[in-house]
């Protein structure tokens, strides 16, 4: 039997767990916390350095603890934050931001020009990735330190329209037939249409009469795709599904920067920020601190589906955008045209191929967009200054790797001008960034 025993949190780390000590004065990390609290925790996993704990019980609760709004809180591992108050929830993430840059990268905590909230904290989610309960059907996430699978028929950081399929699908017969070959499902709202477009991963082809009988009985379906192998999904079903079946975004002329309102096309599982109010935030602020000028060129070495490149191509139509996704590029290159962007070119490479190509080449741009996966961006960091002949901008989902790109960068000649925080992610420890850096050398 493991001990028991009651500490103090000190504070919550980046994962959103809190720090307290061992009598001995081993660090052990508990969640669902709040600073200030005293704990009784149980360990459940000793690595030396540090322990891990489960929380047992909240002996002193702190005053501005609140009753968490899901039911699953603690069980499934997609929230750390629902016992915080929002307000609680941004002066945390923005501490542990600051933290994290300074910790690893030695970034003075200065240069952070706070936090921009979510302008909603719960129901944001336009898209989710769930795994299948092989028994019941159910979809779910993934228990916390495990890979026990949590069912979910609600889903409070979602859209009502993914809640609709989430609970009508397990009862579906049709699903019941398909779901012991499904490994995966992708749930992502078109907002434009509030309608969902949901992608299988399974194991065999399912029987198209299947596929419309769910399509027939969730009225928030738009299509249905499904991927066996191969580079494309299989669909949409119903093959006559609006715009191919892909989602679609708008983008309002105010951030867009053309006369009317524009829109993104997204096949289905391309990559689309997930709070898209917090992305349309993102792009004017990129686009106000790049201050693009007519005849200046823009390189977005992840752009996926233009998100940034397009918006910030408009007042000079000369950009270049790379990405490793082709349907990705496919649908950027739609988007481009739809733009009335001409002058811009999307391609399949990934970025260090692209930077090489360039480097040999002898092209500079003024203007380079930096969007890259949690892992940072440091394996293209040796050509990036042959390249980037001004100013950086660097949107990161990951403060560490951030941390490290930061200080290498700096060592390379580039200062950073200011870094600003994003909400994308409410209820989470996760929060997006967009770091300005300008060369200086």
């Amino acid at each position: 039997m493991r001990p028991e025993l009651e500490v103090t949190i000190e504070k919550l780390v980046h994962g959103g767990e809190g720090l307290a000590r061992l009598p001995e004065g081993q660090v052990v990390f508990v969640p669902d916390v709040i600073p200030g609290e005293r704990v009784r925790i149980q360990i459940v996993q000793n690595l030396g350095d540090y322990a891990i704990a489960r929380l047992l019980e909240v002996l002193e609760p702190a005053a501005e603890r609140r009753t968490p709004l899901c039911p699953l809180f603690g069980k499934c591992g997609g929230c750390q934050f629902q016992h915080l108050p929002y307000e609680e929830q941004l002066r945390e993430k923005l501490r542990i931001f600051k933290e994290t840059l300074w910790r690893t990268g030695k970034i003075e905590e200065g240069l952070v020009q706070g936090i921009v909230p979510s302008p909603q904290e719960y129901h944001y989610r336009n898209r989710l990735q769930f795994h299948v309960h092989q028994e019941t059907g159910t979809l779910g996430f993934l228990k916390r330190r495990s890979h026990d699978l949590v069912p979910v028929r609600y889903c409070y950081l979602t859209t009502s329209e993914v809640n609709e399929v989430l609970s009508k699908l397990p009862e579906i017969p049709a699903w019941k037939r398909l779901h012991p070959y499904i490994k995966r499902v992708n749930l992502g709202l078109s907002p434009t249409e509030k309608k969902v477009v949901m992608l299988l991963w399974t194991k065999v082809p399912p029987r198209r009469e299947d596929l419309y009988e769910i399509k027939s009985e969730i009225s928030a379906l738009k299509a249905i795709f499904y991927w066996v192998r191969g580079p494309e999904p299989q669909g949409p079903f119903p093959e006559d599904a609006p715009y191919r079946g892909r989602r679609v975004f708008s983008v309002p002329k105010e951030v867009a920067g053309l006369p009317q309102d524009q829109q993104f096309f997204a096949s289905a599982g391309v990559f689309v920020q997930a709070n898209w109010e917090i992305n349309l935030a993102l792009i004017s602020y990129v686009k106000e601190k790049a201050m693009v000028q007519p005849g200046e060129r823009v390189l977005d070495v992840h752009c996926g589906i233009g998100n940034f490149l397009l918006p910030l191509s408009v007042n000079c139509n000369r950009g270049l955008g790379v990405d490793t996704d082709h349907r990705a590029i496919a649908d950027g290159q739609e988007n481009s045209m739809i733009w009335g962007l001409t002058g811009v070119s999307l391609r399949v490479s990934s970025a260090i191929e692209a930077l090489i190509d360039l480097f040999k080449e002898t092209e500079t741009y003024p203007i380079v967009v930096l969007d890259p996966p949690r892992g940072g961006c440091k394996e293209i960091l040796r050509f990036l200054p042959e390249v980037a002949n001004e100013k950086i901008i660097y949107v990161s989902c990951d403060p560490p790797t951030l941390a490290r790109d930061l200080r290498i960068l700096q060592e390379k000649g580039f200062v950073i001008e200011e870094i600003k925080a994003f909400d994308m992610f409410p209820q989470t420890f996760h929060l997006e960034s967009v770091s300005i850096l300008r060369r200086t050398l």
